[in-house]
């Protein structure tokens, strides 16, 4: 953000640049002696931003069948790829690399004998992974007798 003022700001009163801080919707705060103008964050931006937050964290906390089996990493991990992530976002998001998340991912699918996301997905949707996959069985089997 660039503030422009046709008067010297080490000459002006406090009071005076808490009415431009105000009027452009920033902080204003002195640095080595000199006046800096710091851009308030958007509130809504940051609503978001903490509501994205929490549903991870959500996720991580929330017991599913075979979380105990996961490390706090591979939970983390998890739940950026519940969220939708790509392996690159998930990793930014993380503080890890890229390759790293893949790992993270193969090792979990292990772990819960999961082929693909979707599972992983529905793993921690479910009360019971197996009792789902159990649900899908018997719907099917329905399905064939009406035919």
């Amino acid at each position: 953000m660039i503030v422009l003022c046709t008067y010297s700001l080490q000459a002006s009163r406090a009071v005076d640049l808490l009415d431009v801080a105000r009027a452009h919707q920033c902080t204003i705060t002195r640095r080595n002696g000199n006046w800096a103008f710091l851009e308030t964050p958007d509130l809504t931006q940051a609503r978001r931003e903490i509501k994205k937050l929490s549903d991870a964290l959500d996720i991580m906390l929330k017991p599913f069948p075979g979380h105990e089996l996961l490390t706090p990493r591979e939970r983390a991990t998890l739940a950026q790829i519940v969220r939708g992530a790509s392996s690159k976002e998930a990793a930014r998001a993380l503080g890890i690399g890229p390759r790293t998340v893949e790992f993270h991912r193969e090792n979990i699918m292990r772990k819960l004998s999961a082929k693909n996301t979707i599972d992983l997905v529905q793993c921690m949707l479910c009360e019971s992974f197996k009792s789902r996959r159990r649900l899908e069985a018997e719907i099917l089997l329905l399905r064939h007798r009406r035919n």
